[in-house]
Order: C-alpha cells, then structure tokens, then sequence
C-alpha cells in the first residue's frame, strides 16, 4: 500500500499504523502530498494516532503541527465571519444557505482540522434583485452566471451564489437548477442555514464533477463527499442515485463510488452504486497528477498576456479532453462558454 494512502486511511480512523515503518523520505513525500491535497490538518490528525516509532522525524512534525495550528485558527475565524455574515444578510433583508467547506467541516470528527477556502453562500434571489441589493453596499466582482465576489471581510473571501452550481449541458442545466428549486434548504424565519446531506449528496457530486472537468479536483473534496455519504439517510441513497442518472452523472458518480472505496476504504453499504474501476482509475491519477483544484495541472496554467480567444481554445480544450468519457455533458462545453461570455457582456458584467 503506498504511505499517503496508508496515511488517509490512519487519518479517518481506519488504520492504526503503518504497515511497514516509512523513511524520513517517505514523510517528505506524504507531507509534499498532504500539502498539494490541502488535506495537512486532516493527516496531522493521523500522525497523532501514530506509534512513537513511527512518528515523522522531529523537524518536520513541529512544522506540521505549527501548519495544523495555523488551519485551526482560519477555522475558527471563518465561523466568526460566518455569524457576522448572517448579521449582514439579515440587515440587507436577505436569506442565505451556506455551502461546500464551510458546511461540511461540520460532518469531520474535528472540524477545524479540514482546511478552509473561502465561505460560499448561496442566496436566494435572481442576479438582478441580488446585486440591487449588494452592490450600493460592499464592492462586487467577478460576476458570472453562478457567483460574484462580495468583500464583506478584509480577511476572509466570500462568494455569494446565484445558483449552487451549473452544467455545460443545457437541458442537464435546467433538471440542475430545477432540483435546487425544488429543494430550497432555506427556512422561514432563518437567515442563514446550511443544507442537509440528501441536498449535499446531490449538489458537491454536481459541483465536483463541474470541477473536474473544468479545472480539476482534489482529494479533499472526495474527502467530503466520504462524509457526505456516511450520513446519509440509506432510504435516501436511491432517490439521490436517480436524480445523480436524471442529470447526467450517473458514470461519474460510478468512478467517484470507485475512487472512495480505494482512497477512503469507503464500505460497500455507503455506495450510491456499483464502482467503475476504468473511470475511476482515470478520475484518481487526475485528482493525484493535478493536486487540489488542479493547481499542478498545466493545462490549467494561464499564459502571460494571453487573450480571451486563447483562454477560450485552451480552457475548452481542456474540458474535450474528457469527451469519450463524458460526452452528454462535454459535448456542450464550448457552445455553454461561448452563450456564457455573450451574457456577461450583455449585462455588463465583463468589466467586473
């Protein structure tokens, strides 16, 4: 088994130790691995289990706990900014639902060890009737079809969805988005709240899958949905699984199935279906070759001075790339960039 695998498992509480004792060469690679996969605070969890025998060699422990500590406090500041948040939304008489890793960190045995981002809100509301509101008050940036940035906090980013995430696929889009519709986790009488795992097990597929085809996704987003998975209602696993093959996404969640049971030793009775070892092969030495987001990836790299035309070639070579694979969803990628580009620039959001 090789030792950043064997250290997942340890960190998830599936293992005690390593089965063979690993060389100061080995913790360099785990820690250079745990650092690309921003899973550093989840595997110092695992090193803590560890016999004294097989603990990292000092240096590197200290500065792995001294990571750790850092991680722990941005936690701690993103749930203060979150409570502020709520008391920003309400003042502007919205309703939020937060999403991705702010959420879900509450589903790991310790939640501050899961490295954050940034805070996703989603709120309910057209981009019109959002932006009227937001604009005259904090500075807006970056629009496009599912997100702005919003710099409610100097210090911690946020971005305020218009939709939880989209397809390429335009009919596939619109099941999507009809599902979010369908499932407000929005709550009279709250200004803020946060889904529940049946939503989670249909959105954070949606948005990884968006993710992987785009620019990449990383192991601790699998690492979520392995959480994801383990609190589901199993009355609810069929249900998801056929709204998953509704949208388009029933092989994608087959090798995401596959890349769980490898990675996490995910058990059978958490499965949504049968694993796709082919596609999931292929889905795991993407997220290990790529890192967090694909920030190895490059493909991913953009080139000084380079032009919307070349951004558009290259980012949607990308994306074709995964055609024989995925061909429902990518087939539609340039033709969904282009319309995309068209709309921002006829509502002015280009310059943003």
């Amino acid at each position: 088994m090789h030792p950043f695998r064997n250290l997942l498992l340890i960190s998830l509480g599936r293992a005690s130790s390593f089965r063979k004792d690993p060389t100061p060469g080995d913790w360099r690679m785990m820690y250079r691995m745990a650092r690309i996969q921003a899973l550093l605070g989840v595997c110092y969890q695992g090193v803590q289990r560890l016999p004294e025998h097989q603990m990292p060699p000092k240096d590197l422990l200290d500065r792995w706990a001294h990571v750790a500590e850092k991680i722990a406090e941005v936690y701690h500041l993103h749930q203060q900014r979150v409570n502020e948040l709520r008391d920003i939304l309400s003042h502007c008489g919205l309703q939020g639902c937060i999403l991705k890793g702010t959420s879900l960190s509450g589903l790991y045995p310790v939640p501050e060890s899961r490295m954050c981002g940034d805070i996703d809100v989603w709120v309910k509301g057209t981009h019109e009737s959002i932006l009227d509101v937001l604009v005259p008050e904090y500075p807006v940036r970056g629009i496009i079809y599912q997100e702005c940035k919003v710099d409610f906090f100097e210090d911690v980013e946020v971005e305020v969805h218009f939709h939880p995430s989209k397809m390429y696929n335009p009919f596939l889009n619109a099941r999507l988005q009809r599902f979010f519709k369908q499932n407000f986790p929005f709550r009279d009488g709250e200004t803020l709240t946060a889904p529940d795992a049946r939503f989670n097990a249909v959105f954070c597929m949606a948005h990884m899958f968006h993710h992987y085809l785009e620019g990449g996704i990383g192991l601790r987003q699998m690492m979520d949905y392995y959480y994801v998975l383990r609190v589901l209602d199993p009355a609810d696993r069929q249900p998801v699984m056929m709204e998953l093959r509704r949208l388009g996404m029933g092989h994608f969640t087959a090798a995401m199935m596959e890349s769980l049971r490898f990675n996490f030793g995910l058990e059978e009775e958490y499965f949504l279906c049968a694993p796709d070892a082919k596609r999931g092969r292929k889905l795991m030495e993407a997220t290990i070759q790529g890192g967090n987001f694909g920030i190895l990836d490059k493909r991913n790299y953009e080139k000084e001075d380079e032009s919307r035309l070349h951004r558009f070639f290259r980012k949607s070579g990308r994306v074709l790339s995964y055609f024989f694979q995925y061909p429902r969803e990518v087939a539609w990628a340039p033709y969904a960039r282009l319309y995309h580009f068209f709309w921002r620039l006829s509502k002015g959001y280009l310059a943003s």
